[in-house]
């Protein structure tokens, strides 16, 4: 069975971030969703929580995995922040959901998966 965790901080009460992390087999740790509150994107807060993750789990586990849509604004992010592709789902975003994503005005079809070592 997966354990998950989540962790997250706030400023002034209000939610600025979270991210939601779960045990994989092989001394994985993956990311299942990070997310920032709009008006505090581009300001760090989200590449400092993937920071504290790899900073906290780097004895329990071998390496840090995110999975994500093949999007201009996602990709880009977790490769600054160390990661490197790993492998493709193809069509994973049509065969699991009954209406398309969009994300920058692109439909995500493949979950493209990567890693960073702890």
């Amino acid at each position: 069975m997966e354990r998950s965790g989540c962790s997250g901080t706030s400023a002034d009460s209000e939610h600025l971030y979270s991210i939601t992390h779960t045990d994989k087999e092989n001394d994985i740790l993956e990311i299942k969703n990070i997310a920032t509150v709009p008006e505090y994107q581009g300001k760090g807060y989200a590449r400092a929580l993937i920071e504290f993750i790899v900073n906290n789990y780097r004895e329990q586990y071998a390496i840090l995995q995110v999975g994500t849509g093949d999007s201009p604004l996602t990709i880009p992010f977790y490769e600054k922040c160390g990661f490197v592709r790993s492998h493709i789902i193809s069509n994973f975003f049509i065969d699991n959901y009954d209406h398309p994503i969009y994300e920058s005005g692109i439909q995500l079809v493949d979950m493209v998966y990567l890693q960073r070592p702890l």
